[in-house]
């Protein structure tokens, strides 16, 4: 479905294409900033870190 459900199929969108994310999407924005799918994939690694770390609040689990 996705890089983002679990189900392990990275090129499968599920007929979502505004929702999942699949490695195709990753692909261009990694091309379009002049970096590897590896060095893009490891910034919003970076980058989510450090938002989680700023706005604690956006990542609570919800009551």
């Amino acid at each position: 479905m996705c890089l983002n459900c679990g189900c392990m199929a990275a090129h499968n969108d599920m007929g979502k294409p505004d929702v999942n994310i699949t490695y195709e999407n990753v692909k261009r924005a990694a091309d379009a900033n002049r970096m590897t799918v590896e060095a893009t994939l490891a910034m919003i690694a970076k980058t989510a870190d450090k938002d989680r770390h700023d706005h604690p609040e956006e990542y609570a689990a919800k009551k």
